[in-house]
């Protein structure tokens, strides 16, 4: 896996996780900028998809997102 592909898998990681817990803090509300990282999260999924990137790069992504979606639910729980 080459360099480009490892930069492309940390910065979607770090948006997947990132834009779950901004749209998880603003409920019931929409929070804009979590929606944006959503969306620039699925364009980096899709240019490692096409770009040929190993597997586990595309697991490191949904890890992160499932990180950020327990962090949010275990919140929600608690209050």
């Amino acid at each position: 896996m080459s360099l480009l592909h490892w930069l492309i898998t940390l910065l979607a990681a770090a948006l997947s996780f990132g834009s779950v817990t901004l749209l998880g803090r603003s409920l019931p509300r929409v929070s804009w900028p979590g929606v944006a990282g959503e969306l620039l999260t699925f364009a980096l999924l899709g240019v490692l998809l096409t770009q040929g990137a190993p597997v586990y790069a595309l697991l490191a992504v949904m890890l992160a997102g499932s990180a950020g979606t327990a962090l949010v639910l275990g919140r929600l729980l608690k209050s």
